[in-house]
């Protein structure tokens, strides 16, 4: 479907893709690595026709429908739905006469609560939205519409992670080629079935999700320089969690964190693309308990996100929240840092022991004038500038990086240091809302590495899976204005989300009923006129589908196949099956209504 041959691909003067040749099909689904400024974003711009090769080429089948997230809005006053229904080929074509036309809008509905919107809010102008809301609807746009490839770059950076779970899902079901820049390693375990890895200007397709490509990769390295680094120190403090909790309540949990294990042991052999080591220090005051709250309501006013939360914290919990977008996990988290949620209740902390909070926007509260010498100088006043310098180098920034402008950084580059300075600071909690968005694959396992071994307490919110199972000991559950423990992992937690949510199909319809106006009977000749232009289009697809399935059975029967050939024909074919049925369907509901 795809085949790059002999591409040279150039930003400026840096050549990053270098006579690579790599062919790509059908129902495969490509997880793209590559560090950053490698080429990745690059390449999906050659691919969507923005910029030409160097040198080489490539080339799609013929008729391929490309779909992508676009990275603008452009009609900010359209109502969320028709702004998602407008990419549609049979809106744009205004195929009024199909009756699959009738069902663009439920299923554009369904699509957009799915993604976490509200029924409420389906026909609101794009401009109610935040910027993070606003990519949700350019990634209904690029799923909603029909497409044969589709790109995806850092698709689950604003999701949540019950809706990444159902990105995961729905991209099981997607039948084309798809290609997906993320750095979420459990999200590409779980959709990918190859690997397409851009490193010194080359591209190399491996067989199988993100962990093999990983041991695949790791047993190269094996091979070229027989030599096995150290991974006990690495994993120690998993291990003795798996040894205390394999059987028993957290029993669920252990597994879960005997998979997070294995996947680390090759990580950390693997060559870094950045030096850096991400380490803890000792709190300076070393509690038991932390943190209580109790008979708490939190939210604010005129609305009570959590009522009557009772929950401890201690030196060595490790706790990661649970529950849908908007359900108040951010709200409690607020409300145990500054109160500033609290309603009513109590919450006791300790007045010796440090907090740390990594918030969703602490990134861009960053002064971009400041740089990572004058920002942590102002920071840490009792440091000396050659003990900020030493500590930087241990984060990356090392010679004149200390000391260029943050504005000029990369988001991961921001988060890197954000979490350097939480560091030096000496928490004994920590509280994290969704910190991987700017982090990239190295960073995360670094991070997820680290905390196993933090002599402090984390509380955790986040849509990356593989840093909540690698780091949590315990989950609890914000549900029905409750916090509760959950127990069982993520895939448990995957389940119950299935099982509880109301069938969104269902939903829609329910509320549709609820808001529709009472319609008016149609005229019964114009019931007889629309019969007779339904039996003339089911006539017409009968016909079609006879032709196609002649020249189906005279290829099949021909010593010189063309796949290709074949692949299309059968496509077609089955699609004007779907189409014969729908129309049939339609032939019936018009006859009832003469009835």
């Amino acid at each position: 479907m795809l085949n790059i041959k002999n591409l040279q691909l150039s930003f400026g003067s840096k050549i990053l893709i270098q006579d690579t040749s790599i062919q790509l099909y059908k129902n495969q689904i490509v997880g793209l690595l590559g560090q950053n400024g490698s080429g990745k974003t690059t390449l999906f711009k050659l691919l969507l026709g923005k910029i030409p090769p160097e040198a080489g080429d490539f080339s799609l089948t013929n008729n391929t429908h490309i779909s992508y997230v676009e990275q603008e809005i452009h009609a900010q006053d359209t109502p969320l739905v028709d702004y998602v229904l407008s990419v549609h080929p049979l809106i744009v074509e205004d195929h009024t006469d199909l009756p699959e036309y009738y069902t663009l809008r439920p299923k554009a509905e369904k699509l957009l609560l799915n993604l976490g919107f509200d029924f409420n809010e389906l026909y609101l102008p794009l401009q109610h939205f935040s910027g993070g809301w606003q990519m949700r609807a350019n990634l209904a746009k690029a799923l909603f519409v029909p497409s044969d490839l589709l790109l995806l770059d850092e698709p689950t950076n604003h999701l949540d992670i019950e809706t990444v779970m159902w990105l995961e899902d729905w991209l099981a079901q997607y039948k084309g080629l798809a290609i997906v820049i993320s750095h979420d390693r459990e999200f590409l375990d779980n959709i990918s079935t190859h690997i397409l890895h851009l490193s010194g200007k080359t591209l190399t397709l491996y067989t199988g999700n993100y962990t093999t490509f990983e041991k695949t990769r790791y047993s190269k390295i094996l091979e070229q320089q027989q030599q096995h680094s150290k991974s006990e120190a690495k994993k120690s403090h998993l291990q003795k969690f798996i040894n205390r909790f394999s059987a028993g309540t957290r029993a669920k949990q252990a597994q879960s964190r005997m998979k997070m294990l294995d996947k680390l042991q090759t990580t950390a052999l693997l060559p870094k693309d950045i030096e850096f080591n991400i380490k803890f220090f000792e709190p300076e005051f070393n509690l038991d308990k932390l943190l209580s709250i109790h008979e708490a309501d939190i939210g604010y006013v005129n609305n009570i996100l959590l009522h009557q939360v009772k929950l401890e914290i201690f030196q060595d919990s490790k706790i990661g929240i649970l529950g849908k977008n908007g359900v108040g996990k951010s709200t409690f988290i607020k409300a145990m840092i500054n109160k500033s949620t609290l309603l009513n209740g109590h919450v006791e902390i300790n007045s010796k022991i440090k907090i740390g909070y990594f918030a969703q926007n602490t990134v861009d509260s960053l002064d971009p004038h400041d740089t990572p010498l004058s920002f942590l100088a102002r920071e840490h006043k009792n440091k000396k500038e050659q003990e900020l310098r030493t500590y930087l180098g241990n984060y990356g920034f090392v010679g004149d990086k200390v000391k260029d402008t943050i504005g000029k950084f990369s988001g991961g580059e921001k988060a890197r240091l954000t979490i350097a300075n939480i560091i030096y600071h000496r928490p004994n909690i920590l509280f994290l809302d969704e910190p991987t968005n700017h982090l990239d694959m190295q960073m995360r396992q670094e991070l997820a590495t680290s905390l196993q071994d933090f002599n402090g307490a984390v509380i955790i919110v986040s849509h990356d899976k593989f840093l909540l199972e690698s780091i949590a000991n315990e989950f609890y559950l914000i549900n029905a204005q409750k916090i509760t423990p959950f127990d069982g992992d993520l895939d448990d937690y995957h389940k119950f989300l299935l099982s509880n949510t109301l069938d969104t199909n269902e939903k829609v319809v329910n509320k549709r009923q609820a808001l529709k106006t009472p319609t008016i009977k149609k005229n019964p000749l114009k019931i007889k006129s629309d019969i007779i232009k339904t039996e003339e289009q089911i006539s017409r697809i009968h016909a079609k589908i006879s032709t196609l399935e002649e020249k189906l059975n005279l290829i099949s029967n021909s010593r010189m196949q063309d796949p290709e050939q074949l692949t299309t024909l059968t496509q077609q074919c089955n699609e004007s099956k779907t189409k014969l049925a729908s129309l049939e369907n339609l032939w019936l509901e018009l006859n009832q209504q003469l009835d």
